[in-house]
């Protein structure tokens, strides 16, 4: 059965991962806990990056709704029903993936025939957290110690249903720099072991510049920086084009 005790209202929210958050670190440990909660959890990635988990043996589904301009994204929390599910929660589950082409064989699910069903699908990730919440600037925050399938990290979280609020809270505690992500794409980089690479080439009259980056602990981390002297509008002021001269 799907459980609720009210309306549902969607927040806007901030994560981030990594091991350090520079003076993020000094700001949480400054403040008052207000509480802490511990947890054994499976996540369920998929393509269409739907926020599907197990907790506690319930089964908790949130679909992203809107990302705004400052890269906040607000997630809209659908279902969250205990076992057996029945066939139309499960459909409900699937095409919230984006894996709603596949045929469901029964009527009921357990968790196991879930698992058994929808493993060759999508990537299942056992998740242990150690969640710490705070009150930042009137939004709800939380710095938590987790394990991705037996690999440590950290993330770092920030919600509240007023946007410009949680900005103001994430450059409050010193994390301004620090580039929002979720829960799933947080997940997949620890399981895959590899941060996110990215590349800019920049062609100037003068030079050519070339810059690779990565995703590191919750800020850009410089792999590779050069320049080459290429003088390409050697010319163009007086011909108006790139002249054969230049390359």
């Amino acid at each position: 059965m799907t459980t609720g005790t009210g309306p549902i209202v969607p927040r806007w929210e901030w994560r981030t991962f990594g091991t350090r958050f520079g003076r993020a670190e000094v700001v949480f440990e400054s403040l008052e806990p207000e509480g802490v909660q511990e947890s054994d959890e499976l996540y369920f990635l998929s393509p269409g990056g739907a926020n599907v988990k197990i907790r506690n043996d319930l089964v908790d589904v949130k679909v992203l709704e809107e990302v705004d301009a400052d890269g906040l994204e607000r997630w809209m929390p659908i279902l969250k029903a205990e076992f057996p599910l029945t066939s139309a929660t499960v459909r409900q589950i699937v095409d919230a993936m984006g894996i709603g082409d596949i045929t469901l064989h029964r009527e009921t699910f357990t968790l196991d025939e879930l698992i058994t069903d929808l493993a060759a699908t999508v990537q299942l990730v056992q998740v242990h957290k150690r969640r710490v919440r705070y009150s930042v600037g009137g939004c709800t925050a939380e710095v938590s110690e987790v394990t991705v399938d037996g690999r440590p990290t950290r993330t770092i979280a920030i919600e509240s249903e007023d946007a410009a609020a949680v900005v103001d809270a994430v450059r409050e505690v010193g994390l301004g720099s620090y580039i929002n992500t979720n829960y799933q794409k947080g997940l997949s980089w620890v399981v895959d072991g590899a941060p996110e690479r990215y590349a800019i080439i920049d062609v100037g009259t003068n030079s050519v510049k070339f810059h690779v980056s990565e995703w590191r602990d919750g800020q850009w981390s410089t792999t590779l920086d050069r320049a080459e002297l290429t003088r390409l509008g050697e010319g163009l002021a007086e011909e108006g084009s790139i002249t054969p001269d230049a390359f």
